[in-house]
Order: C-alpha cells, then sequence, then structure tokens
C-alpha cells in the first residue's frame, strides 16, 4: 500500500489529489495501472502518467457484461467469458472473443458490446509475464481490503475526529 487518503467523493478531485501526492513522494516507474472503468481515476491516472497502461478489471467488466444478461443464461455465457481472459495468449483471447461475437450477438447483442467495447482494456495484462497474469487481471486484492476497511468502520460508527479515523485504517 503506498498512501491512504481520506475524501468527501471517490471522483477526479480526489483520484487526482492521491496521485499528486505520490508522484510529489517519488512515485516513477509505473507500468501498469489496474482499477474498474472509473473514468476520474483514468483521467487523474492520465493526467501524471499519460503513457502507462490501463488494465481494466476483469471481475469489474464481467460484472457489466451481467447485468445485460438474462438469469437464466448468466452462469453459461460468464462462463464464456471468463474463458477469454483465460487464454494462453492475446491472439487466443481474440479468437475466443470472436467466436463468443459469433454465437451470442443475436441473442445478447448488450452482453457482447459492452465484452468488445472493455476488450482492448481488460486484456493488457497479457503484455507481462505470465507468472504475474492472474494478479493483474483484476483489483481484486484492492477490493477485499476495502470492504475489511468499510465493515470496520462500520462497526465503529462515528470518529471523534479524522486522525483517529486514520489509526483505525492504517
Amino acid at each position: 500500500l503506498l498512501a491512504v487518503e481520506m475524501g468527501v467523493a471517490e471522483d477526479e478531485a480526489s483520484w487526482t489529489k492521491l496521485v499528486a501526492r505520490l508522484v510529489e513522494r517519488g512515485l516513477d516507474g509505473v507500468k501498469l495501472v489496474i482499477s474498474d472503468a472509473h473514468q476520474g481515476l483514468w483521467n487523474a491516472v492520465r493526467r501524471y502518467f499519460p503513457e502507462v497502461p490501463h488494465q481494466r478489471c476483469v471481475v469489474h467488466l464481467m460484472r457489466n457484461i451481467g447485468s445485460n444478461i438474462p438469469h437464466r443464461l448468466r452462469e453459461r455465457v460468464l462462463g464464456q467469458v471468463s474463458s477469454i481472459f483465460k487464454a494462453k495468449n492475446l491472439d487466443d483471447a481474440k479468437q475466443r472473443l470472436a467466436k463468443f461475437e459469433v454465437c451470442w450477438t443475436k441473442e445478447l447483442p448488450e452482453a457482447v458490446a459492452c465484452l468488445k467495447n472493455g476488450f482492448a482494456a481488460a486484456t493488457r495484462f497479457y503484455a507481462f509475464p505470465k507468472a504475474h497474469w492472474v494478479r493483474l487481471r483484476s483489483n481484486n486484492t484492492l477490493e477485499r481490503l476495502n470492504r475489511e476497511l468499510k465493515r470496520r468502520l462500520r462497526k465503529v460508527g462515528a470518529f471523534p475526529d479524522r486522525a483517529s479515523a486514520l489509526r483505525l485504517i492504517t
């Protein structure tokens, strides 16, 4: 964990403040940024690291795709989507995407469009060593940490000041 920032909202201004603080502290050599499709975060990162590729979290993309699939088909279709991101390389993933598109465009056009729109950003991990792919595909580790922090914060309820909240968090 490189920084903890308390903000009122998870918006572009808050993300810009966090990224600026990291840069001021000497952050450089960033090779990849992994996140959901939060536009505010993307914009903040682009401002300070315009050359760094962005890996869209595959789990978040699959949730977005799933919201466009009827419940009766969800497990089957998302299983196919998952297999696309578990391909042995980017070319294989593209081939699997093409097969998925042929299979589902007529019945699930919104789901196919969602996948196609997010595919490039969700497959940046293929440019890195295979041993890292599992960790690079999603930001689940950070999401898990955030869930735990929210659980703890809810349990305490109210804090007398920001410093006490930061002590619990850090």
